[in-house]
């Protein structure tokens, strides 16, 4: 029997490269935070691009916590 997502209706393959594009959006906008005001509307808008591109992981994987590492200094996990 095939295998299906009951989280997405794309393909496994094509999950899988959207989520390694949004993982290296993700690390871009992380890296661009730090050097922006902590509470300047440039970092706001980026750490709300973030949180929707984890919302955008959660309903493509299913887990909450797809993009976060676990422990400080440990690579993003990797899609597949």
């Amino acid at each position: 029997m095939a295998k299906t997502s009951h989280h997405s209706p794309l393909q496994d393959v094509e999950r899988e490269a959207l989520l390694a594009q949004l993982a290296l959006a993700r690390q871009a906008l992380i890296k661009a935070q730090r050097g922006m005001r902590p509470r300047s509307g440039l970092s706001r808008s980026a750490a709300a691009v973030i949180e929707e591109i984890d919302e955008f992981a959660f309903v493509l994987t299913g887990s909450t916590e797809f993009f976060h590492t676990g422990a400080h200094g440990t690579p993003p996990r990797q899609p597949g």
